[in-house]
């Protein structure tokens, strides 16, 4: 049935049956089925001849797909126990950590390598220039209408010198057109999204909104320019089923985008999301490959060579390896980033059981700025030498619609976010809302000409934070470990550092913000909305709580598990405090009566109220459970198949169909 092993942590055998039994068949493609509609739906993506494609180029790559998922659970032994046995150090150097160990094949499993040439890099001249990237999914056609034509849109009350700089740089923006973790892997949101991209690229995408009598059509000039991020290596897709088995979700998302836009280079540049290593990187090499030579089979006219990557840096153990990577991936490479949720995500799941590990809290507003800099310095020492973008991570705040004590304080954490980030070299950044690339694109204009100071007066009215943050954005960056320290490495990870200063991991206030911002997640993804902004609060200059907005994906929600599952885990939180926050929050969020410091953005109602029992249940066992999921949609994914989905109980159905699943104490009948 699975092809390939490490697909059953996602679909269990049973449902896997159940998917395949519901499927229809492509006579045009032996072995190959598809869930049912989605031909009739999509009839000009889902083409037989694109299918074939597909599954072309996955026989091609499915041994080394295989290899290198079975090396990652292997690693994984490897690190977890490893750091049992050094349980009892508490990381005061580098020896006494894993990285650097040899696995029995004399394998460096998380650790740098002794350096070796690269070989330079060439960045096509559409992608030359700043890097501001508006990321968010493009499964809708307003949204991604919206994103391509971001830099016309200019928020209420935008003063003069921005659009003086946004002329003066010539800059465009980029949009990173996200399948990965601002998106529910929905397959039919998965088909919206390739279609919303051809017309993209094509200039023809258009949308009427009957309940506001509005067109959205195209802009005729300056438009973004999209980049789309695949999904990672581990999830499948069930909706796929080739002889039984189901395709590779990143394999499908990205043969189906070559296949339906091959014949535009700006179309083929594409984010890979979650790579560990440079073993990892020889396999997205063997599929593009494999793809490339597939197309070119088909449509003689197509240059080899024209798909192009840039590498998200988010794992503790790519990190390591970026010439490795790069290397490996030539001459496809271009560039990398650092998306730092995952980033720490990553970090705390290979540090799980680490006693003395703490992963830097969510509360923390300057994240950043005092615990990214070690990687960042890294990304840009690695990558300028061989001429490859080096692009920085996302700022998730955003201000509440109509209030302009939320819009300062938003915009004085993204300027020194952005103003921090162009310090240490970096190319660019991201953003999580158009309202934000104008301002970005300003203030990547501003700071190479000398300008902030203007720019940081018209946008920043309160004297008192104007002050601060001009002082903050003259200064030098933070002080970090130099690369001869024995905690440098450690530094890297944002691994070195003890109780913070902020907030402590184990306080009562800590957990219960994630706990809150996690279960609407959760209660969102689960509806079938990847991204969501989740009301929060900040300090401003005067030290008063002003409401923002936190924008969440799948990545923050991976970061507060991990961090809560290690307080539980280590003993610092117990069973019992985590149990009466869970059912505080239950009863906040189903009360839904504001206060003076929180609000809940994702009711206990509709869609969302159906789901939110659910989300309930799998929040324990992300934050609790003895065997946590390696990626939380090892819990998630069953929930997007329609067999589980459109039941009338979505858990008792997979209870049914999934008796060992359910025979779980941390997901059945005992935790209900």
């Amino acid at each position: 049935m699975h092809d390939i092993p490490e697909y059953r942590d996602f679909i269990p055998d049973p449902l896997l049956l159940r998917l395949h039994a519901e499927s229809e068949p492509v006579p045009e493609v032996p072995g190959l089925r598809i869930a049912p509609g989605l031909r009739s739906e999509f009839p000009h993506i889902e083409t037989s001849e694109a299918l074939s494609f597909v599954c072309e180029v996955y026989d091609a790559v499915r041994p080394q797909l295989a290899a290198v998922l079975k090396q990652r659970r292997l690693d994984r032994a490897f690190i977890d126990a490893e750091t049992i046995a050094l349980a009892d150090t508490i990381r005061p150097t580098d020896a006494e950590t894993v990285i650097g160990l040899k696995d029995n094949a004399g394998r460096i499993v998380i650790g740098p390598l002794p350096h070796a040439p690269v070989p330079p890099v060439e960045i096509p001249a559409f992608l030359q220039g700043a890097q501001v990237t508006l990321f968010g999914p493009p499964d809708t056609a307003k949204m991604s209408i919206n994103a391509m034509n971001a830099i016309h849109r200019r928020y209420r009350g935008e003063p003069s010198i921005v659009g003086e700089l946004v002329e003066a740089s010539g800059e465009l923006p980029r949009w990173g057109a996200d399948n990965e973790d601002s998106k529910t892997p929905i397959m039919r949101s998965f088909l919206a999204a390739c279609d919303n991209l051809v017309g993209c690229f094509s200039g023809t995408l258009s949308f009427h909104d009957e309940s506001r009598s509005r067109d959205y059509t195209l802009a005729d000039d300056r438009l973004a320019k999209p980049i789309k991020r695949i999904p990672g290596l581990a999830l499948p897709d069930g909706s796929h089923l080739l002889n039984g088995s189901p395709l590779p979700l990143h394999l499908y998302d990205f043969a189906q985008h070559l296949f339906h836009n091959h014949t535009r280079p700006e179309a083929l540049i594409f984010y890979i999301p979650k790579l560990e290593n440079e073993e990892e990187a020889a396999y997205v090499k063997a599929l593009i490959t494999a793809a490339e030579a597939g197309i070119k089979t088909r449509f003689p006219d197509y240059t080899l060579g024209s798909v192009r990557t840039l590498i998200v840096f988010e794992n503790p153990r790519a990190i390591f390896r970026i010439r490795e990577v790069a290397a490996a991936l030539h001459p496809h490479f271009i560039g990398g980033s650092l998306g730092w949720h995952d980033f720490l995500a990553s970090t705390a799941r290979l540090f799980k059981h680490a006693p003395g590990y703490r992963i830097p809290v969510k509360a923390d507003p300057d994240i950043v700025i005092n615990h990214i800099r070690e990687s960042h310095q890294l990304l840009v020492e690695t990558l300028r030498p061989m001429g490859a973008m080096a692009i920085g991570g996302m700022y998730g705040v955003l201000p509440e619609p109509g209030s302009a004590a939320s819009f300062e304080i938003s915009m004085v954490g993204f300027i020194r976010d952005v103003v921090t980030q162009l310090k240490r070299g970096l190319d660019g950044f991201w953003v999580a809302h158009p309202d934000f690339v104008r301002v970005g694109i300003a203030l990547v204009e501003a700071y190479r000409s000398q300008r902030l100071q203007p720019l940081i007066t018209a946008l920043i009215t309160d004297t008192v934070e104007r002050a601060q943050l001009l002082a903050f954005v003259s200064g030098p960056d933070v002080a970090g470990l130099p690369v001869g320290d024995p905690r440098y490495h450690l530094g890297v990870l944002a691994a070195d550092m003890g109780t913070s200063q902020v907030i402590a991991n184990h306080d009562p206030q800590e957990v219960r913000y994630n706990v809150f911002q996690a279960l609407q997640y959760l209660a969102d993804w689960l509806s079938g909305n990847g991204c969501v902004a989740l009301p929060a609060t900040m300090k401003n200059a005067a030290d008063e709580s002003v409401f923002v907005r936190i924008m969440d994906d799948l990545a923050t929600t991976e970061r507060s598990r991990w961090e809560v599952w290690a307080e539980v885990h280590h003993g610092r939180v117990s069973p019992e405090l985590f149990e009466t926050i869970l059912a505080e929050e239950v009863a906040f969020i189903q009360a839904d009566d504001p206060q003076a410091d929180r609000r809940v953005a994702v009711k206990w109602q509709g869609e969302a109220g159906r789901w939110y029992p659910i989300a309930v249940r799998l929040l324990r066992r992300l934050m609790t459970g003895a065997r946590p999921p390696e990626f939380a949609t090892g819990l998630l994914l069953p929930f997007t198949f329609a067999a589980v989905r459109e039941a009338a109980d979505p858990w008792d159905a997979m209870v049914a169909l999934c008796p060992e699943w359910a025979a779980d104490p941390e997901l059945g009948a005992a935790s209900r």
